[in-house]
């Protein structure tokens, strides 16, 4: 239940909360995209008072840096944030810098404590006082002390950049960068007329080779294995029929219905409903087949749930990009055995071929979240930590909204929608940690 406000200087009294003048946070955030925001919301909602830290100038920051071209993949029915959905007239796919304005205005209606410009400094954690110690750097290099019972570590569905380098690359006389700093072919260089090589076949990988085939250049993308293809326009839809779109309950039903089986339960479902979207998209699948695009639908053919829980990719949710492959304008080469070398004016496939290029994107994906977690907390904490993502033995989600591994460190990411729904299982625990109720 939220605060009931009679009488007094409401201003005044929320700035020395945001700062927390009076009292210690219970439970720090580190990261105030759609992660810590929904968790931060629900704690809250709880009674249990936290703190959300993130390095970026505004709430919001990490969609709007963004490339210029990207929108939400999933519908608006299904991205809701905890206590407050979307409003009726929102488009159906959000773009980036209109979420992240939601996320500022979040932030701010809900009352959320967020420090902006801040970081971790330092963090150690005692076992005996299940405390921890923690220095945060804010803007203007002051720093700090906190002593929070836990630490949610909220930053993002993986971790760092996964950056390979090359024999050769120092002698490229063109431009060589990994996909999280594209933000439009246009800045970049003048497109037009440039050879670009996009190295992977993600969403990223395809969307930036969209975004460089329409300002001019010649565009090729190296795929090393398959690439499960889903339409925006039709197998999107179906994926969410009866359930999130305007057919479907509310939200907050829905949720429960869509976590009524056990995950390994909904991966076999989804092995019919890939193979009835596969049909439905077979003309277009067909064609990126005969372009020499390579597919794979996933473990036991269950298609994009499965590939996002267990690798956090290697799919690609079409909006446009298919069809240029299709058409040729956008070429494809296999590259099973990686680039072997990078020249002044090209790369060198581990096959021999040479292909020249004037800007390499690397589209190579990220690390597991347990490595942006060591470069912020240390070898220490690190090392207590387990894997994150994937499936146990017994099917649950490895780390994530659950137990860490790490007393009083937990994990919160993932979608939108999976944000929404298991930050009520992370603010949870915590709640009943504090209560007593748990250990």
């Amino acid at each position: 239940m939220g605060s009931h406000y009679i009488y007094g200087y409401w201003f005044e009294r929320r700035q020395r909360q945001i700062e927390f003048l009076d009292e210690e946070p219970t439970v720090l955030i580190v990261g105030a995209g759609q992660s810590g925001l929904n968790v931060g919301a629900r704690l809250q909602n709880m009674g249990v008072s936290c703190l959300l830290i993130d390095r970026s100038d505004r709430v919001g920051d990490n969609w709007r840096n963004r490339y210029r071209t990207l929108v939400t993949h999933d519908p608006v029915q299904y991205t809701h944030m905890a206590f407050m959905p979307f409003p009726s007239n929102w488009p159906l796919f959000t773009p980036k810098d209109k979420l992240g304005d939601w996320f500022e205005s979040y932030a701010s209606l809900m009352e959320l404590n967020v420090w902006t410009k801040s970081s971790v400094g330092s963090a150690i954690y005692d076992d005996a006082s299940h405390k921890w110690t923690i220095e945060v750097i804010r803007d203007n290099k002051k720093t700090r002390t906190l002593h929070p019972h836990h630490v949610v570590f909220a930053t993002g569905h993986a971790g760092e950049a996964r950056i390979p380098s090359f024999p050769g690359q120092q002698s490229f006389q063109g431009s060589v960068y990994h996909a999280s700093l594209h933000r439009d072919a246009s800045l970049t260089c003048d497109a037009a007329g440039k050879k670009v090589v996009v190295v992977g076949t993600g969403n990223s990988g395809h969307d930036i080779a969209q975004n460089y085939y329409e300002n001019g250049a010649t565009v090729t993308m190296l795929q090393r294995r398959g690439t499960y293809v889903i339409s925006a326009s039709k197998g999107l839809f179906m994926l969410h029929e009866g359930m999130y779109d305007e057919t479907g309950p509310p939200t907050e039903e829905a949720d429960i219905y869509a976590q009524s089986l056990p995950i390994p339960a909904q991966f076999a479902l989804n092995v019919d409903l890939t193979s009835r979207i596969a049909e439905r998209e077979k003309e277009t699948l067909d064609g990126l087949t005969k372009a020499g695009f390579k597919l794979d639908f996933g473990n036991d053919k269950s298609g994009i749930y499965r590939k996002y829980i267990t690798r956090g990719g290697g799919y690609y949710i079409d909006v446009g990009c298919s069809q240029l492959i299709i058409d040729g304008k956008i070429k494809v080469k296999q590259n099973p055995d990686g680039i072997s070398n990078i020249e002044k004016d090209a790369l060198v496939l581990a096959d021999g071929t040479r292909l020249e290029a004037d800007v390499v994107v690397l589209a190579t994906g990220y690390d597991n979240m347990r490595t942006s977690a060591r470069k912020v907390f240390g070898d220490v904490i690190a090392d207590r930590l387990k894997d994150v993502w994937d499936l146990d033995e017994e099917g649950e989600v490895n780390a994530m909204w659950r137990p860490s591994g790490m007393p009083g460190f937990w994990f919160m990411g993932g979608s939108l929608a999976l944000c929404r729904l298991c930050s009520r299982f992370v603010a949870l625990q915590i709640k009943a940690i504090e209560s007593g109720i748990s250990r």
